[in-house]
């Protein structure tokens, strides 16, 4: 599988991974995922997941992607009803 890097929270690019904890982390708002949990939020605003990328390698090596993303990328914010 491969994940979004677009953070839930705010939608900053969550680009720093640390490999000694397997934590994606985001920059702008300190949010931090555990890529070994479905990249659950473990620390910082952030609410929802990263979201999930099911990827299939062909023939040649080459990876490619079986379906769509399993929810929205992006903030959460995008997905309440307006007022």
């Amino acid at each position: 599988v491969a994940y979004s890097k677009i953070c839930t929270h705010a939608g900053c690019p969550a680009s720093l991974y640390e490999q000694q904890t397997n934590r994606l982390l985001c920059p702008c708002h300190q949010s931090q995922f555990l890529i070994t949990d479905n990249a659950r939020p473990i620390f910082g605003p952030a609410a929802r997941r990263l979201p999930m990328l099911a990827i299939g390698v062909d023939d040649e090596g080459y990876l490619f992607a079986r379906r769509d993303f399993d929810v929205s990328v992006g903030p959460a914010y995008w997905e309440r009803p307006s007022k």
